[in-house]
């Protein structure tokens, strides 16, 4: 995957979340010689929020540190290299925001008769190129079934335990599987539980309760953004988990079918938390769309 353009990928971590979870991404594009961007949202990691706030918040942060960025790379180059292009790659509520930034970003370089918009604004619109979207929905559904009282118990038993013998599967069989956990993953293996035992845990300690408050009015409202995906006419992929309960293959088939230029990729024997269980497999697909968007100059 190279270029000569001055492309950066941004990662956008869910809920519950921090930039430590998008670390597998952020380490493959690093690798791959491409910049990347792992912000926390407000309210998330060592993000902190002292106030409450909304998830339009949220995009407003994020749209700061686009453009921020865009005109820093403007300052620092010379008029013969080419602009930053942002290919944004969202996980769950990062998803959601990344399209949020996608509609924004159409909205400033094309603006309407009834938005016009000053110039030098549409100017320093941050390009954002491409979308990669997982486990996520424009209009995001749930089939998620009461979570009794017991397995947030065995969640936190399974996680304290694989701290402790991270090499054994009792621990796994006996709590893991009998927790919350079992609507998260679909394949209990050592690495998703490395994984869950240690980003999810720090995400889930480090968000804030304005976070949930702000994320629990918004799903309160119903978000839905289906009607406005025709706008997005950049490259995207949309990513879903056949098992995931939190949002449903079907809510992310339906945004995929919207998007005007979109591959959908669904994977058996998964769900929500799937760069946890397939992480390689994961990667090499995000790695080969990328490539075909290279090869054909869309980029």
């Amino acid at each position: 995957m190279t270029s000569d353009r001055r492309l950066k990928v941004v990662c956008l971590h869910g809920h519950p979340g921090n930039r430590e979870s998008m670390e597998i991404f952020a380490k493959y594009f690093h690798n791959q010689g491409i910049r990347t961007i792992s912000p926390n949202l407000r309210g998330y990691g060592d993000c902190k929020a002292n106030e409450p706030f909304t998830m339009l918040d949220h995009i407003q942060d994020l749209w700061d540190i686009l453009v921020q960025d865009y005109e820093s790379e403007q300052q620092n180059s010379s008029n013969n290299h080419q602009d930053s292009e942002y290919l944004i790659l969202g996980w769950s509520l990062g998803g959601i925001l990344a399209m949020e930034l996608a509609l924004m970003a159409t909205e400033s370089r094309n603006p309407s008769q009834n938005n016009l918009m000053n110039e030098n604004i549409a100017k320093t619109a941050p390009k954002i190129v491409g979308l990669v979207l997982i486990a996520t929905a424009a209009k995001p559904r749930s089939s998620l079934p009461k979570v009794l009282w017991w397995e947030y118990v065995n969640l936190v038993i399974a996680v304290a335990l694989h701290w402790i013998v991270p090499k054994q599967r009792w621990h796994i069989e006996w709590f893991g599987k009998r927790s919350l956990i079992k609507y998260l993953i679909h394949q209990h293996t050592q690495v998703a539980y490395d994984q869950i035992s240690r980003a999810g845990a720090n995400a889930y300690l480090q968000t804030s309760r304005y976070a949930q408050i702000a994320l629990m009015q918004a799903l309160r409202q119903g978000y839905d953004r289906t009607a406005d995906l025709a706008q997005i006419q950049i490259p995207c992929l949309a990513i879903a988990a056949e098992q995931d309960r939190h949002i449903t293959a079907a809510s992310t088939l339906e945004t995929a079918k919207l998007l005007p230029n979109c591959e959908f990729i669904s994977y058996p024997n998964t769900a929500h938390l799937l760069p946890w269980e397939i992480g390689d497999r994961l990667l090499a697909d995000i790695g080969a769309w990328c490539d075909q968007q290279f090869s054909q100059g869309v980029w």
